[in-house]
């Protein structure tokens, strides 16, 4: 039986981010999650980047990119101030 949850390392500005997530959480819940317990600015436009590529749109599970087990991703600040 597959496993339900995902291990997720998020590399931020502020350091290391670590969760584990329903693997049929969105997006957008990891980054409010990385962003609330790291103090990082709700303003800010960020996005989760995975090999590369960033997770779009955020409304979609986890799931849908395929993670599964412990993954490593980044959390990037986009938009105007970038």
């Amino acid at each position: 039986m597959p496993a339900e949850e995902v291990t997720l390392e998020v590399g931020t500005p502020k350091g290391l981010f670590t969760g584990t997530f329903p693997k049929t959480a969105k997006v957008e819940d990891v980054i409010a999650a990385a962003v609330d317990s790291l103090g990082l600015d709700r303003g800010d436009t960020l996005e989760l980047v995975y090999n590369g590529q960033p997770l779009t749109p955020v409304n979609r599970p986890l799931v849908s990119f395929g993670l599964a087990g412990t993954v490593q991703l980044e959390l990037v600040a986009t938009g105007d101030g970038v």
